[in-house]
């Protein structure tokens, strides 16, 4: 199927049935020899070494990743009296948030 000298000719449909019978449909697979010398390769102790030099190099480069989990959840404003501490969030400036804590915390009866 050979594409029109006006694209503008086809409609989508037609374009869409040009992709699809351009696409492989059967691309070659690797053989399984590959996979077993590459998975050797990759657990033996000098494959283990060159990767980790590898990860080091990355953060080197790069910068660690910032894997940190945040954990947000809703709240109804203001904390109870009866808390030990409230926390004072200033979304603009952040450095200037902070945790207030009461001198004596107050002991249920």
């Amino acid at each position: 199927m050979e594409q029109p000298a006006d694209p503008e000719e086809w409609t989508d449909e037609q374009w869409i049935e040009w992709l699809k019978a351009t696409d492989d449909v059967d691309p070659d697979e690797p053989d399984a020899d590959v996979y077993k010398v590459m998975s050797r390769i990759v657990r033996s102790t000098p494959g283990q070494v060159v990767g980790q030099a590898m990860l080091g190099m990355a953060q080197a480069i790069y910068g660690r990743r910032d894997d940190e989990v945040v954990i947000v959840s809703e709240a109804s404003g203001e904390p109870a009296d009866d808390e030990e501490f409230a926390v004072r969030l200033d979304p603009l400036h952040p450095e200037r948030s902070a945790v207030v804590f009461q001198r004596e915390p107050k002991r249920p009866n």
